[in-house]
């Protein structure tokens, strides 16, 4: 069986596995925190899918099908948030000790280094299912990858904006939680921003003809996925108040967003120009692509 006809099957495997998963996260945090995480789940849905469409433009040429599109949203959403709060729980308690005076301390700061190592790992674990389920040979390229990255970030920030308002809700009242659902609002592609680079890695990874530079080029990819994640969460650290902080966080997050926007829309408009100028030039008819994402 070919590659083309062996996909239909992968992506309905591979998504319903996806989706598994994803009901077991909303069945365990929905037992967490009650019904209040459905509502804040659907108070976060219109940023989220604001956010989507805005990655499924990235790559006109090779944009995924709905099936495609739903495995990177969901695995997003359920199993790097699993995989993120698990992981990220057992590391935290790993690197906790006290010292001499019996002061509890980190042996490797959580918030801003295992935190955006352990999350930014969770999220490319999705990249890398959307390639398994569409085919190799189907990927589309660095703007494909950036693009189902995005689509992983939009997923996780979905589901975390949804239960940082449920937290915040039960923990003080339902005026905290509305202000949370603001800022979460305004820095909803946050999480879509720092998965981008990921994908795109992983998208130009897979281009590269020197085999030895393969790795290299993905892994780059999530070198500035985690620093950009933890330069966003050392932001929450600094400033002399919290308020001070809170302002230094939401700035560096937005302009994380900004920038990595500027620079997705200026690779897609070059990278589209290139290759109709190239089939423009080209002396052949030109063919069906066979790397265009079901």
């Amino acid at each position: 069986m070919n590659s083309s006809a062996s996909s239909p099957a992968r992506i309905r495997w591979v998504g319903a596995a996806v989706l598994l998963v994803f009901a077991l996260t909303v069945a365990l945090f929905t037992w967490q925190e009650g019904s209040v995480l459905l509502l804040s789940l659907a108070a976060v849905t219109p940023a989220a899918v604001a956010t989507m469409f805005a990655a499924r433009w990235l790559d006109r040429k090779n944009r995924p099908g709905w099936a495609s599109t739903v495995i990177a949203l969901v695995w997003g959403a359920g199993g790097a948030v699993l995989l993120a709060t698990w992981g990220g729980s057992w590391l935290a308690e790993a690197v906790v000790y006290i010292d001499a005076q019996g002061t509890l301390r980190e042996r490797i700061p959580s918030s801003w280094v295992l935190t955006p190592l352990v999350e930014e790992t969770a999220k490319a674990i999705g990249v890398l299912l959307v390639i398994l389920a569409v085919g190799r040979s189907r990927f589309g390229g660095v703007l494909g990858g950036a693009m189902v990255g995005a689509l992983v970030g939009v997923g996780f920030g979905w589901f975390e904006d949804a239960a940082a308002i449920a937290t915040d809700i039960a923990a003080n009242d339902l005026g905290y939680g509305i202000g949370t659902w603001i800022v979460r609002t305004l820095t909803s592609p946050t999480h879509a921003a720092f998965t981008i680079w990921t994908g795109a890695g992983i998208g130009l990874a897979m281009t590269v003809r020197r085999r030895w530079a393969r790795p290299l080029v993905a892994i780059s990819g999530f070198a500035i996925a985690c620093i950009a994640h933890g330069t966003v969460n050392h932001a929450n650290l600094v400033g002399d108040s919290p308020m001070a902080s809170f302002i230094t966080a939401v700035a560096t997050a937005a302009g994380w967003v900004l920038l990595t926007v500027a620079i997705a829309v200026a690779a897609r408009l070059w990278l589209t120009r290139r290759g109709s100028r190239i089939a423009l030039d080209s002396p052949t008819v030109s063919q069906p692509r066979s790397d265009s994402i079901i």
